[in-house]
């Protein structure tokens, strides 16, 4: 079985290439192949793992073409973003392209990092993916955006659409000392009663991991933020 993981969430800052990268990392360390797809023009996926951020990658896939993926570990490779997904090319692709595409790779995880605001793009993450993890923090921005991806992914379900069946909303950067932290689940839980939500605390551990660009888990494996990844991933294999 092939795990295809999109990281979503719309509004920028709430921590999804933190998640992705994170749990590629965890997934690599379990003895998985893991493939790390950045939808983000921005590029910071491949930065994030220490790897060069404007190889070719996702656009170039997008478009036909067969890029390596760069390694950042032995098992774990990444397509990098890159302005190039701006191009017309991709955004006249088909929002079933990158689902066809990676049907052919041989990996056993394969995360979508998908950029804030790119509707297109973001949509190529959803189609692909089996499962999407909906990033907010306590900003009313952030979950105003988790919310327009849980009503998308619920339309595109009852419309009978390709893509993920199931979501999760991932509560990140959380610091229970805080009193908009501390009121973020009992509202994602009133909103969302019947959706699965998980926790990714605040750690600078993930900071300095994706500063000194080292994957997490060869950082600190130890840390909070990595315990949390851990839960997800196995949420992910068990749900």
């Amino acid at each position: 079985m092939v795990y295809k993981i999109a990281v979503s969430g719309r509004k920028g800052g709430v921590g999804k290439t933190t998640v992705a990268c994170g749990l590629a990392s965890v997934f690599a360390s379990q003895g998985q192949r893991v493939l790390v797809i950045d939808l983000d023009p921005q590029s910071n996926t491949a930065y994030v793992l220490g790897t060069d951020p404007t190889a070719a990658g996702t656009a170039q896939l997008l478009l036909g073409q067969f890029p390596m993926p760069v390694e950042a570990l032995e098992n774990l490779h990444v397509l990098p973003g890159g302005p190039d997904l701006t191009s017309y090319g991709v955004q006249s692709s088909d929002p079933e392209d990158l689902a066809d595409a990676v049907d052919v790779l041989n990996y056993d995880v394969i995360l979508f990092d998908c950029p804030p605001g790119v509707e297109y793009l973001e949509r190529l993450g959803w189609v692909a993916a089996d499962t999407t993890l909906v990033c907010t923090n306590a900003h009313p921005l952030a979950v105003m955006g988790a919310g327009r991806v849980i009503n998308e992914l619920n339309a595109r379900q009852q419309k009978g659409r390709r893509g993920s069946k199931r979501y999760a909303l991932i509560l990140s950067m959380i610091d229970l000392r805080r009193s908009m932290d501390q009121s973020l689940d009992a509202q994602l839980a009133s909103a969302y009663p019947n959706t699965q939500r998980m926790v990714v605390r605040q750690d600078t551990t993930l900071a300095w991991a994706s500063a000194e660009r080292v994957p997490l888990m060869e950082y600190d494996h130890k840390c909070k933020g990595a315990e949390d990844l851990q839960k997800i991933a196995e949420w992910i294999k068990n749900a």
